[in-house]
């Protein structure tokens, strides 16, 4: 399994639309099924949250734990043969943003990194948001909040990351939404991600028009196109 990673990592550029495959394919747990003729794979996590189909995929291993992750990503090459391996999935295409060479200046609200032990103490925020933050602030991944006084209201945090490139993810208590809260967020982990050596790419399915126009005033700038498969509640495995 570690021989397919590293070779698909060989050959997988470091571009916007192989940022959270490239995450997975770099991440112990997760596992990887390469067809026979070594022409494609599936990579998911070891949450079974997120999976990758990339190149010609394998009809048995969507067919068992790979088909089986929450949301699926395919490509413009690939996403008929997965549709119709995974009838029952919805199938939504998404645009991916690169980052501006300028950040603009961020909202005037206060922000600063988040760790785990702040987190689990928040009572404010409804259980599944602080659980995934908690669980992704025991994982490493680096997490900056938005303040409202000394409630903490939007999170900027990294989906995925590789070499150069980092997946944005934001989340705003919803009495705070389209206050520059988020805005704030993200751009200041951008600044730090960007201190780094890392830019940030923006991923926003079709029906999210909201991030996408969050993208757009950030000066985020379309890059490449991708397809999100998700599982319909009451599917195999949920």
């Amino acid at each position: 399994m570690r021989e397919v990673k590293r070779r698909w990592l060989e050959m997988l550029p470091d571009r916007p639309r192989w940022v959270e495959t490239r995450d997975l394919l770099s991440k112990e747990a997760s596992e990887v099924l390469e067809n026979p003729t070594r022409t494609g794979f599936v990579v998911w996590g070891g949450d079974g949250a997120l999976g990758s189909v990339v190149g010609d995929p394998d009809p048995v291993a969507l067919a068992g734990e790979a088909g089986r992750a929450a949301e699926l990503l395919a490509y413009d090459d690939n996403v008929d043969r997965v549709r119709s391996l995974l009838p029952d999935h919805h199938v939504e295409p998404a645009t991916l943003y690169s980052a501006p060479e300028r950040l603009p200046a961020a909202p005037p609200h206060a922000c600063r990194p988040l760790g785990r032990s702040e987190i689990v103490g928040l009572d404010h925020l409804p259980a599944d948001l602080s659980a995934h933050l908690a669980d992704a602030a025991a994982a490493g991944v680096p997490i900056v909040a938005a303040f409202d006084g000394t409630s903490p209201v939007a999170f900027a945090y990294v989906a995925a990351e590789t070499e150069s490139l980092w997946d944005v993810s934001i989340d705003t208590v919803e009495s705070h939404r389209r206050r520059g809260y988020a805005s704030a967020a993200v751009l200041n982990l951008m600044r730090a991600m960007k201190a780094k050596g890392k830019s940030a790419v923006w991923g926003a399915v079709e029906s999210n028009r909201a991030s996408s126009n969050l993208a757009l005033r950030l000066g985020f700038v379309q890059a490449d196109r991708l397809w999100l498969l998700t599982r319909r509640p009451g599917d195999r495995g949920a």
